[in-house]
């Protein structure tokens, strides 16, 4: 298995937010839940540091936030209104889980 990167984590996020904001709005915690998992089990590797890895996710995930917060309105591309909430909501679910998981992992 290879090793998924932070780049490579955030573009999935992202994508599966854009999805979750278009739908019927399905559960979220299962979704950011089963993609944790998903986003979990490939990180491997022999030369990973967990921890710099968790802790860039997390920044980049609130930077990801963040940028939503500040997005100008009627951007080509940029979501709107109830489509932007949405997608803010799933990227704050996602890092609510991710950290759960982390203090779970540093408890053991």
């Amino acid at each position: 298995m290879t090793t998924i990167s932070v780049g490579q984590a955030m573009e999935v996020i992202a994508t599966q937010a854009a999805d979750y904001a278009v739908s019927d709005r399905p559960d979220l915690d299962e979704r950011t839940y089963a993609l944790a998992d998903y986003i979990s089990a490939s990180i491997d590797g022999p030369s990973l540091n967990g921890l710099r890895f968790f802790e860039s996710l997390f920044e980049r995930l609130d930077a990801a936030t963040e940028a939503m917060e500040q997005a100008s309105p009627g951007r080509r591309g940029r979501p709107e209104g109830e489509e932007l909430e949405s997608q803010k909501l799933f990227f704050a679910a996602m890092t609510h889980e991710f950290r759960n998981r982390f203090v779970a992992a540093a408890a053991a």
